[in-house]
């Protein structure tokens, strides 16, 4: 990809590793982030060509200025493919290297290639969702049970399409931004994963019979404002003895998190960094 253009963007320190996901698309080595002493903003720079500099202001705004390149080089990519998920997932972004290695190595394998949606596998709240998902199936995987999974903020479509991966026959994702929801499809016929359904939706305004009925797991890598608002639709969704997992939540705020959905019963907490992930049962 030429580098032609620069795109800027101002946003809070709190989202810095979120948005060095959701930009991969463009280059992850091409980011460039910037802090101030004493300040809770961050300046994104993203060194990039004019069509997804034009991608990018339509997505997030910022701005967008020619750049000469002449003598610019970036550093090199830290991404390994595959992401290994608990020995049972493979997660690539590249294809070529995805249609070579499909049907060898261990573990069932899953193509999200980098795009503006958020979730290719890398952020720590998405690892640690796919982690606590390919735990909470393990019991209905084991019994051959058909099982079913509502995924709340389906971004790149990754926990859906890694459910019916691991053999859920009924999957539901949903996201407020129609782009996550086109992306969302997009992935699903690259892997040719048809069980997989994705529609455009608020959580914060949805009913649990507009969306199927009750599931077997929930999933919800969401803001924990976000989770708190949707709680009472949220735990009216999930089947009795059913499973929900949340993340993007800060791990000071996993308390809270906890408190809002006391009814249910903790079964674990995986932290990474920052960010924590929780998975709890309905009794």
């Amino acid at each position: 990809m030429p580098i032609t253009h620069l795109w800027t963007r101002l946003s809070s320190v709190k989202w810095e590793d979120a948005w060095v996901e959701r930009l991969r698309f463009a280059g992850e080595q091409n980011l460039v982030i910037k802090k101030f002493p004493a300040s809770r903003s961050i300046k994104l720079d993203l060194y990039t060509d004019a069509a997804n500099g034009k991608k990018l202001i339509k997505a997030f705004g910022g701005t967008l200025r020619l750049f000469d390149a002449k003598g610019w080089q970036p550093p090199a990519s830290q991404i390994i493919d595959p992401l290994r998920i608990s020995g049972m997932l493979r997660i690539y972004r590249d294809k070529a290297l995805f249609t070579k290695e499909r049907v060898s190595g261990k573990g069932l394998p899953l193509l999200i290639p980098s795009g503006m949606a958020f979730g290719t596998g890398d952020h720590a709240t998405t690892t640690r969702c796919l982690q606590l998902l390919v735990e909470a199936s393990a019991p209905l995987r084991a019994v051959g049970k058909p099982w079913s999974l509502l995924d709340l903020g389906c971004g790149s479509g990754i926990l859906a399409l890694a459910a019916e991966t691991l053999g859920a026959g009924k999957v539901l994702g949903c996201d407020f931004d129609p782009a996550c929801v086109r992306i969302s499809k997009e992935n699903a016929k690259l892997n040719k994963l048809p069980a997989s359904r994705f529609l455009k939706a608020d959580v914060l305004q949805w009913k649990a019979r507009e969306m199927g009925g009750s599931y077997d797991i929930i999933t919800a890598n969401l803001y924990s404002t976000i989770l708190t608002a949707a709680a009472p639709m949220i735990l009216k969704a999930i089947k009795p003895d059913g499973i929900l997992i949340l993340s993007g939540i800060l791990a000071v705020e996993e308390k809270a998190i906890l408190k809002t959905f006391s009814v249910l019963n903790p079964i674990k907490t995986l932290k990474r960094g920052k960010w924590a992930a929780v998975m709890l049962k309905k009794v």
